[in-house]
């Protein structure tokens, strides 16, 4: 670990804390990051020195300060995403709630109505398409699932004349690795379609969004990067914001009410906007400013870097372990932040594992995450109905990967 990523290291006080007396080794970063104390200073600060009334609401001097800081925090965020404008920038809570938005916004026809989705969606991007599905309002079409990777000649194969919106994970959450995003955006765009990016996995360890892969519109969420919970942003490229209709209005979206031969109309603001209504989370996007601004310091290259040492690190040494398989190509997890696991040998149980390692471990409470992962769509396309996943992100080293690799193979010795 360099000098830059171990002063990083120290921002993150979560690694300091005991459980019982035991110390924290944290492979669970795919879930959320640990929290920077800047971050948490940030939003502090704001709740308590400006903690006044946004939105372009009031006109004295404490609302100007708080707009002053909510419009740096936003050109912060589109300078991460990529956009050519601050406008572009939609803040939100995360990715399940820029998700839900650009589901509910986007201007489906009945000529235009068909959703393509990659088979390694997460539910955040996933469920709010099959809604719109059960509604009746868009066809919803999953491309095929190749070595557990997108099968991208067979998702070019789905997109035709009536795709409206191809989504895609960046960087998968279940199986690891990232996805082609440029060209998922060419096959869009060639049938006169518009393509997501779902950020949530590839921003962190990245650094940037998929808005320089060419794609309309894309999303992260904060805490995933050590911003406070409930952060985070949707980017729309300008032709295509234009063409959304705003969904969750209220206060600060509206421009003029009227009346009119018995009837209200309103007519609402535009680019972001028309999508931020009632009082938003300014505190919160002081907060994911300061994180972006201290990784950025960091440096994202020397994240990615470090990252994907850790990542190769532990494929070797999972590689020695004939207990448990590793999901996927060897050179595909690398480009990722996490590794998934199957238990092969009988006896084997994920759910018995995880309290395992939570609980069982002298000294160490060891953190990952088994289950679905909140990636139905995966599970189902591969027969996977549960795995074991380590995630790693700057804080950690290849000391946190030995422990684990240790309990693993004590908890394989157990089963007979």
């Amino acid at each position: 670990m360099n000098k830059n990523l171990a002063a990083l290291k120290k921002e993150f006080p979560a690694l300091e804390e005991r459980f019982d007396g035991r110390r924290l080794v944290y492979l669970d970063s795919a879930c959320t990051v640990l929290k920077l104390r800047c971050a948490a200073e940030a939003q502090r600060r704001h709740m308590l020195l400006l903690g006044g009334c946004g939105g372009k609401r009031s006109m004295h001097s404490l609302a100007a300060a708080m707009e002053e800081d909510f419009y740096a925090a936003r050109e912060r965020v589109g300078r991460f995403m990529g956009a050519a404008s601050p406008e572009e920038v939609i803040f939100t809570s995360g990715v399940t709630d820029a998700a839900n938005l650009l589901a509910n916004s986007f201007p489906f026809t009945p000529r235009r109505n068909e959703v393509v989705l990659s088979p390694l969606e997460h539910n955040a991007v996933f469920l709010p398409f099959e809604r719109l599905a059960a509604a009746g309002r868009v066809k919803l079409r999953v491309a095929p699932l190749k070595n557990l990777k997108v099968d991208m000649a067979g998702l070019e194969k789905l997109i035709g004349p009536k795709t409206a919106l191809v989504c895609l994970a960046h960087a998968p959450n279940i199986f690891g690795g990232v996805q082609d995003i440029s060209r998922a955006a060419g096959m869009a765009h060639a049938a006169g379609a518009y393509l997501f990016a779902d950020d949530a996995q590839y921003a962190p360890s990245h650094g940037g969004c998929g808005a320089a892969d060419g794609a309309d519109a894309c999303a992260f969420s904060g805490h995933k990067l050590g911003a406070p919970f409930s952060t985070g942003a949707l980017y729309v490229k300008s032709g295509l914001l234009a063409k959304l209709r705003p969904w969750r209005v209220g206060g600060g979206t509206v421009k003029t009410v009227s009346l009119a031969g018995g009837r209200y109309s309103a007519e609402y603001l535009g680019g972001h906007q028309g999508f931020e209504a009632g009082v938003q989370n300014y505190s919160g996007a002081a907060g994911l400013a300061a994180a972006l601004d201290r990784l950025e310091k960091a440096g994202f290259a020397q994240i990615r870097a470090h990252v994907s040492g850790l990542v190769l690190h532990a494929l070797a040494e999972l590689g020695k372990i004939k207990g448990v398989k590793v999901l996927g190509q060897k050179e595909d997890i690398a480009e990722g932040s996490l590794i998934s696991l199957a238990p092969v040998k009988k006896g084997f149980s994920v759910p018995d594992f995880n309290l395992f390692l939570s609980q069982e471990i002298k000294g160490r409470m060891i953190a990952v995450r088994t289950g679905r992962h909140c990636a139905d769509l995966a599970c189902l396309a591969s027969g996977y109905s549960e795995t074991i996943r380590i995630s790693y992100f700057a804080y950690n080293t290849p000391a946190d990967t030995l422990v684990f690799i240790s309990a693993l193979n004590k908890y394989l010795s157990l089963l007979r």
